[in-house]
């Protein structure tokens, strides 16, 4: 009987055959998606306990036949998602799956999607030839007289600016046009706890580098949400409490259920404009969400990106909690890129001063230099007074074409969610329940990139769920060729 060190023996059955999409399958899913996604398979399953060992890189790379880059990189994604944890000189292991006991989504719980889809979703393809699923408003709508004018304006300036790193707060002429802003929004914020960034993307990024360091750590997050916070909290490694959102808002009852049982840190949500529903936090949630963040320690973190598409003095009460708290517990975080250019990426965060401090560390450490000419461009927008127009020609072109999109897509049998009085998106149900992602997969086959709901939700009930462009649906080829597909499904029934 051999003495030597003993031999590992894997507990499932992983072969080259393994990987092979099965019929109907998506023959574009990567290598490295495939091993992710049997892998989740059998842990699911229960095949893999929590805690059991699973096979080395090596010894998996040659049983599937592949490079041992592909399967590291593959690990790699299954600790980030909370599947796995690694063990130095130990190998991987199954890691605890944590679930609350009366959540109506599991906690952590991750959506084994293709991650060409989302990349759809943030580069499509050249060859598209409609896009109502995109997140951007169409190139024509952005005001490129008065983005060149600004731009001509910072190159006559002095570049003597440039010849330093910049403050690292940002722009301080910004920041002053930014404070009046939020004045305008009730939200009392001196310069010094502004902090201009490159994007609202940049600004989130920060708060996690900052303050969610731990892997595992539990953050909330509202379903659905944005795939790009989700996956984002997802590869730092934080473990995430789903609380269904609404039509006013999150739900205060999961909400407080999460907050009891496991103590959380961070609540990532959307007050006004939420994507992908487009529907606002009600003020007796706001009030209701701001006892709980007093009560349990929470810092709320308040993506306000789409602020500017929000009409001032709407029917529907916009609620930001940040104006009812006053930057004490809440994070807000503003952005340019949906209204002036996505591409110029300036965005905005303000928090009390315990947090921006912090925050103003690690923004030196991740990036030594501030965003100097963007800052600039935008703060001659601002301070020039034409922004304002702009936005307001963006939202009433917003409301021409908001409702003969819900009336098309009425026709085709679609239930439109929640409100729909303000804002690029609209959340619809497809008809007799029909599962949104083969057909927005067919879609896209056809040169039309739709966004299916399991995109920004767990709930089995968002598998039936669009979020449309109303900017890019109005007369899209994308509706008359999403109508075949749906009548073929009725048929087919």
């Amino acid at each position: 009987m051999s003495r030597g060190r003993p031999v590992h023996r894997p507990a499932v059955t992983f072969n080259k055959e393994a990987l092979i999409p099965a019929a109907g399958g998506c023959k574009r899913t990567s290598l490295v998606d495939r091993i992710f996604e049997r892998i989740v398979a059998e842990i699911q399953s229960g095949r893999l306990a929590p805690a059991k060992r699973i096979h080395s890189v090596r010894q998996l790379a040659d049983e599937c036949e592949v490079s041992r880059d592909t399967v590291a990189r593959a690990y790699d994604k299954l600790v980030a998602h909370g599947y796995l944890e690694s063990r130095a000189g130990s190998g991987f292991f199954v890691r605890a799956q944590r679930r609350p006991v009366q959540a109506p989504i599991e906690a952590g719980a991750v959506p084994t999607l293709p991650d060409w889809w989302r990349f759809q979703l943030v580069q499509p393809a050249a060859n598209l030839s409609s896009m109502p699923g995109l997140g951007l408003l169409p190139s024509d709508w952005l005001d490129e007289t008065g983005l060149a004018k600004a731009m001509r304006a910072v190159a006559r300036g002095s570049m003597r600016s440039f010849t330093g790193y910049g403050d690292t707060l940002g722009y301080l002429p910004l920041r002053q046009q930014l404070q009046a802003k939020l004045r305008d929004l009730h939200i009392d914020a001196p310069v010094a706890r502004i902090m201009v960034t490159a994007g609202a993307t940049h600004a989130l990024h920060l708060i996690i580098l900052a303050w969610l360091r731990t892997p595992g750590e539990q953050v909330l997050v509202e379903d659905p949400c944005s795939f790009l916070l989700r996956d984002r909290l997802l590869a730092s490694g934080l473990h995430l409490l789903w609380v269904p959102r609404e039509a006013d808002g999150p739900n205060i009852e999961a909400l407080r259920d999460y907050c009891t049982q496991h103590r959380p840190r961070f609540f990532f949500c959307n007050s006004v404009l939420h994507n992908p529903t487009s529907s606002h936090i009600s003020p007796h949630k706001a009030f209701q969400i701001l006892r709980l963040a007093e009560e349990f320690d929470l810092i709320i973190v308040e993506d306000d990106t789409y602020c500017d598409l929000m009409p001032p003095g709407a029917a529907v009460p916009a609620t930001r909690l940040a104006s009812l708290d006053q930057l004490q517990r809440v994070i807000y975080i503003g952005s340019f890129s949906k209204t002036i250019a996505p591409g110029l990426r300036v965005g905005y965060m303000c928090a009390n001063a315990k947090i921006l401090d912090w925050l103003q560390v690690y923004r030196t450490v991740s990036e030594i230099a501030a965003q100097s000419v963007g800052e600039r461009v935008i703060y001659q927008l601002l301070s020039q007074g034409g922004y304002r127009h702009h936005c307001a020609q963006l939202r009433s072109r917003l409301d021409e074409c908001r409702q003969p999109v819900i009336e098309a897509l009425g026709a085709l049998g679609c239930t439109v969610d929640g409100d729909t009085s303000a804002g690029m998106y609209v959340w619809a149900t497809l008809p007799h329940d029909l599962d949104a992602m083969p057909l927005a997969d067919e879609l896209l086959k056809q040169g039309h990139l739709l966004a299916p709901g399991v995109l920004f939700s767990l709930d089995r009930h968002a598998a039936s769920k669009m979020r449309f462009n109303v900017t890019r649906t109005l007369a899209s080829p994308a509706l008359p060729a999403l109508k075949r597909l749906i009548q073929a499904r009725a048929r087919a029934a």
